[in-house]
C-alpha cells in the first residue's frame, strides 16, 4: 500500500534520471541516432574569431559565406592561388577576385537557424564582413529532414537565445526551452541505434551518412572547432591533385553508384522525404539580411550547382518550385541578389564531388558568378 502512494513519484524519478542519463555521451551514442553526423551535440559555442582581423587582409573585402557541407569549397579553395589556376574565368575575373577574402561557415546539415546564430554572434563581437553569402538548399527547410531535430535543439546555445529571445520565432522558443528542461524531447531513444550498436546491423544510410563530407573539405576532426577551420586562418597553396572530382560522370561503375545513384537515393529518404516547409527558417534569413540592411552589407542568396541525377530530381518534385518561389519572395521583398547556378549558363564547370556537391575547380567561377564580376 505504501509504495502504491509512491508509484507516480517512483515513475517521475526513473524517467528524471534516464532524462539526464541520457546526457552522458557513450549512452546517447549507445540509444540514440543523434550522434551520426551531428556537429552540435552540445559544442556550437561563441567561439572567437580573431584570424577576421588579419593584417594581411585589411586593404581586401570580407566575404563571410554561410551554408552545408555544399559549401566547404569556401574553406579551402577560396585562394588567390586557386583563383591563378582556374580554367574558367577570365584574367579580368582572376585580379576582381584578388580585391576578397572568403571566409568559410559550413557544417553538414547546416540551415539558416546555424547561419544566424554565428552570424549574429560574431557580429556581437563587434566584426563585420564587406558581403554575405547565404547557400538555401532545399533539404535544410524541411522539418523532416535528417539533421532538423539536430540543428533545432543544438544549433544555438542558451545564452545566445536568452539574449535574442525577442526575435525568435514563438513555437520555436517554446520547442527550443521545452528540450532545455527535458533531454529526452531532443535525443530520442532509437531501436535502430541500439540494434547497430548493440547486435552490429547496419543501416545503409546512416553509414552513408558518415562519409557524406566530400573528401579533403575539412579537417580530420572537422566537428572540433564549429566554423573555425585552418582555412580561415591561413591560405593553402594551389594542389591540383586536392579536388578528388570527376567531371559530368564518375570513370567506373561502382563510383558512379556510389557518388551519382546511392547517394541520391539517400537524400531522397533521409533529407527531401515527407517534405514539410519550415517557415522559421525563412524568419532567420530575413532577420539576418535585415541586420546586413542596417549596417549596409550587401547579401546574395544562393542555390548551389548539383548533379544532373539531383536536379531530375528536383524538376520531378512536387515541393521545389514552392520552396524555390519563396526564396524569390523573400529576395524581392529585401531587396537581395538571388542566384540559382543550377540554371542554364550560371557557370559552365561540371566537375563535381559527388552528386550533392560541385567541385572546389569550380569555386572560382562560382564566387564571380555570385560576385557579380564581369568577363
Amino acid at each position: 500500500m505504501k509504495l502504491k502512494k509512491f508509484r507516480l513519484l517512483i515513475l517521475f524519478l526513473i524517467l528524471f534520471g534516464l532524462d539526464k542519463i541520457i546526457l552522458i555521451p557513450s549512452v546517447r551514442n549507445l540509444l540514440t541516432s543523434e550522434n551520426i553526423g551531428n556537429p552540435y551535440i552540445e559544442t556550437f559555442n561563441n567561439s572567437s574569431a580573431t584570424y577576421l582581423e588579419d593584417i594581411k587582409y585589411k586593404d581586401k573585402k570580407k566575404v563571410w559565406a554561410f551554408g552545408t557541407s555544399r559549401s566547404f569549397i569556401f574553406y579551402q579553395y577560396s585562394t588567390a592561388d586557386y583563383n591563378r589556376h582556374s580554367e574558367f574565368i577570365s584574367e579580368k575575373q582572376k585580379q576582381g577576385l584578388n580585391d576578397y577574402k572568403f571566409f568559410g561557415f559550413a557544417a553538414p546539415g547546416s540551415n539558416p537557424l546555424i547561419y544566424y546564430t554565428r552570424f549574429n554572434q560574431l557580429m556581437d563581437q563587434k566584426y563585420k564582413p564587406d558581403i554575405v553569402f547565404l547557400e538555401v538548399s532545399a533539404f535544410s527547410f524541411n522539418k523532416n529532414n535528417r539533421y532538423y531535430n539536430i540543428t533545432l535543439l543544438e544549433g544555438m546555445p542558451l545564452e545566445f537565445a536568452i539574449q535574442h529571445f525577442n526575435e525568435l520565432p514563438s513555437d520555436f522558443a517554446k520547442d527550443y526551452f521545452f528540450s532545455r528542461l527535458f533531454s529526452l524531447s531532443r535525443y530520442k531513444i532509437s531501436s535502430k541505434a541500439i540494434s547497430a550498436n548493440v547486435f552490429g546491423t547496419k543501416d545503409k544510410n546512416a553509414e552513408m551518412l558518415k562519409s557524406f563530407m566530400p573528401s579533403g573539405g575539412m579537417t580530420a576532426d572537422p566537428f572540433a572547432n564549429i566554423f573555425d577551420t585552418e582555412s580561415n586562418r591561413k591560405e593553402f597553396p594551389y594542389a591540383p591533385d586536392s579536388f578528388n572530382d570527376f567531371y559530368l560522370k564518375p570513370s567506373n561503375d561502382t563510383d558512379t553508384y556510389l557518388k551519382t545513384v546511392m547517394i541520391v537515393d539517400v537524400l531522397k529518404n533521409e533529407f527531401y522525404g515527407n517534405f514539410t516547409f519550415n517557415e522559421n527558417n525563412l524568419i532567420f534569413l530575413e532577420n539576418i539580411i535585415n541586420r546586413c540592411k542596417e549596417n549596409k552589407i550587401p547579401v546574395v542568396l544562393w542555390i548551389p550547382k548539383v548533379h544532373k541525377n539531383l536536379t531530375d530530381f528536383y524538376v520531378t518534385a512536387p515541393f521545389y518550385p514552392s520552396w524555390k518561389s519563396k526564396i524569390q519572395t523573400l529576395a524581392d521583398k529585401t531587396s537581395s541578389t538571388f542566384v540559382d547556378l543550377n540554371e542554364a549558363g550560371k557557370i559552365r564547370c561540371d566537375y563535381f564531388q559527388d552528386a550533392a556537391h560541385l567541385s572546389g575547380r569550380c569555386l572560382p567561377e562560382m564566387n564571380s558568378v555570385l560576385l557579380n564580376i564581369l568577363k
